[in-house]
């Protein structure tokens, strides 16, 4: 028992890193730091970023079953229809990657979408729509 209490107290402590984490949530919306305070476990698989929807982004570990929101930055006085890099309609590119691969198909854009915002998409074959992120013009990633 004391050889195990000895190995638990000196296992350092793997946390998620905040940093890393702000880094990649930037890439899909303005949002404010995470608090460096918070304490996540290290998520064995990269964390799943949900595009802003409701002023906030979601990030989660399904894996460890942990959840953060994260509030969006709002530029006060900003139009929102000067940005739209996306129209609905449009036959944009949609992307998907992962280690060492990569998936594109060709879908149909239910929602206006600027750079970094969720937008609804739909396959050439399926009716079912899925969400996407804009990412620039004509191109938007899973």
């Amino acid at each position: 028992m004391l050889v195990l209490s000895f190995l638990l107290a000196t296992a350092p402590a793997q946390f998620q890193q905040l940093e890393i984490l702000d880094q990649n949530i930037r890439s899909y919306a303005d949002a404010e730091p995470i608090d460096k305070r918070l304490k996540l476990a290290q998520c064995p698989d990269d964390p799943i970023i949900v595009p802003a929807v409701g002023g906030v982004v979601v990030v989660r570990c399904p894996t460890l079953g942990w959840r953060i929101r994260v509030p969006v930055r709002t530029a006060s006085g900003s139009t929102k229809s000067a940005h739209i890099v996306i129209r609905k309609g449009d036959m944009i590119e949609c992307v998907t990657d992962g280690l060492g691969f990569a998936v594109s198909a060709q879908m149909i854009a239910l929602d206006d979408a600027s750079i970094g915002q969720s937008l609804r998409v739909k396959s050439l074959t399926s009716p079912t729509p899925m969400t996407a992120v804009a990412k620039k013009r004509g191109l938007a990633a899973f």
